[in-house]
């Protein structure tokens, strides 16, 4: 009775060897999930046990002008952020994978460029943050060049109209490089039959980029587009270390805003349930990119 068949044996030793990642996935990741939703329909000051309130941290958060302005800068992040790291991405794609085509001596200059780019992902975010803090301090390096320009100096993170995109311009440095290897693996995966038949037909460099560049990176364009939502959505340490939400909240993200509720306040009912409407807003995004690039698929 204690005899399994072959495919339940499959299937048991299946089971055992994810159950260590199953099981730290429902302990580390989904229990915390639980608890973080409980919480958001509480009040809970780290020192008392929680108390069940029902929907009024999330009636607060409407009310709150600092959450709605976190939730503002946290899309103007998104969205300033994420569009030219495709954009910044892809053109470097395109840059080295015509590079490749070329002589021996060719490729080996783009592979070393492409590999010094790449360097910016490996540093870790604190580093970059605090490199760059000191690059746009007013005596900084980046002051320096432009008086040198003629131009006068500018408060890069002390001033309300710079802070946002100077911290932009940080995550577009750190981050395109990244993209920019998935992109150029899609290009190089596409066959080169498509590109002479086209060119055999008379289509030129941009038909040929409308036509079969672009179609061809439609699920690369998928995976990058939800990828650095899900990055820049949830930024936290560059902004914390490099203007710690200022000037005058300018750039107060909806990480910080929970972080500041629940560790400065002690008001961890109201950053639970600011992190839920994150959460929502992400999950929401994700769910509708990936039903309209399936359907753009199947179409």
């Amino acid at each position: 009775m204690w005899r399994l068949s072959y495919a339940n044996g499959i299937r048991l030793w299946g089971g055992l060897f994810v159950a260590p990642a199953v099981t730290i996935f429902v302990i580390f990741k989904y229990i915390p999930m639980a608890w973080a939703m409980w919480l958001s329909l509480s009040s809970y000051d780290l020192l008392t046990p929680p108390r069940f309130i029902g929907l009024d941290n999330y009636e607060g958060l409407a009310k709150d002008a600092l959450f709605t302005q976190a939730l503002e800068n946290t899309f103007t992040y998104v969205i300033g952020s994420t569009i030219p790291i495709w954009i910044v991405g892809l053109l470097l794609a395109l840059v080295f994978a015509s590079r490749n085509q070329y002589s021996v001596w060719s490729r080996v200059w783009s592979n070393f460029f492409m590999s010094a780019l790449f360097l910016t992902n490996v540093m870790p975010v604190l580093v970059a943050a605090v490199v760059w803090k000191f690059l746009y301090h007013p005596a900084g390096l980046i002051n320096e060049i432009l008086r040198q320009l003629g131009v006068a100096r500018i408060d890069w993170l002390t001033d309300q109209h710079t802070a946002m995109p100077a911290m932009i311009l940080v995550t577009v440095w750190r981050f395109a490089p990244y993209f920019m290897l998935v992109f150029l693996a899609g290009l190089l995966a596409i066959p080169r039959d498509y590109y002479e038949a086209a060119a055999l037909d008379g289509a030129g460099v941009r038909q040929q980029f409308r036509s079969i560049t672009l179609p061809s990176l439609a699920p690369v364009m998928g995976f990058v587009i939800v990828v650095s939502v899900l990055l820049t959505a949830r930024i936290f340490l560059m902004p914390f270390v490099m203007t710690q939400g200022g000037p005058g909240g300018a750039t107060r993200v909806l990480a910080m805003y929970i972080y500041e509720n629940g560790f400065t306040y002690l008001k961890m009912g109201r950053a639970a349930a600011a992190s839920v409407i994150l959460f929502a807003i992400v999950l929401l995004f994700t769910a509708l990119q990936l039903r309209l690039f399936k359907e753009a698929e199947e179409t």
